[in-house]
């Protein structure tokens, strides 16, 4: 499987001038379709075991993502980085931030994988989210946004993708799974 632009062009998504601090991209996010990254802004820090897990990388990559359905505006600005949707990411980073969702939130929903976070918690990730890291994108043919994104996790392995990494992480899936569970009602928040 091989995607329809060159590996060179997807690398210009990783080039440090592409990156803008993720509070201050709301104007500038196209409405296209595309492939993003999320990184840590120099200097900035994570909780443990997290911290030492992306040092042991020696990068900065949190995740990378696709906008194939959505357009990048939506997904980014919508889900990912200001929860108005389910993000994956903003999920993950909460977690790995130390937020959990309210216990039972979950309770008779249909989707029991799409926790949240409380209205004043979501918020302080949103101010974390903003503070503490950057984003690139780039546009690409719908047809091309799906094979690029396997091939960048693949070949970059960031720190909070799951689906497709070769090096995901147990701590991350067993964190998520707590959330799910403290949703769900099935165990307590600690």
């Amino acid at each position: 499987m091989t995607s329809t632009i060159s590996a060179e062009s997807a690398e210009d998504l990783f080039e440090g001038a592409s990156f803008r601090s993720a509070g201050e991209i709301d104007i500038a996010v196209p409405d296209n379709f595309g492939i993003y990254a999320i990184r840590l802004i120099d200097g900035a820090k994570l909780p443990e075991p997290f911290l030492h897990l992306l040092s042991e990388r020696s990068t900065r990559l949190l995740y990378i993502g696709q906008a194939e359905k959505q357009t990048l505006r939506k997904r980014l600005l919508g889900n990912e980085l200001r929860a108005r949707g389910n993000g994956t990411f903003f999920r993950s980073f909460g977690a790995v931030l130390g937020y959990r969702p309210p216990p039972g939130s979950l309770a008779g929903r249909k989707r029991a994988q799409n926790f949240r976070f409380s209205p004043t918690d979501r918020d302080e990730i949103v101010r974390a989210i903003n503070t503490l890291l950057e984003v690139s994108w780039m546009t690409l043919p719908p047809r091309s946004v799906h094979v690029t994104e396997v091939e960048l996790i693949r070949e970059h392995t960031p720190l909070l993708n799951l689906q497709g990494n070769p090096r995901a992480l147990g701590e991350l899936s067993a964190l998520r799974l707590l959330c799910r569970d403290i949703a769900s009602g099935s165990v307590p928040a600690s």
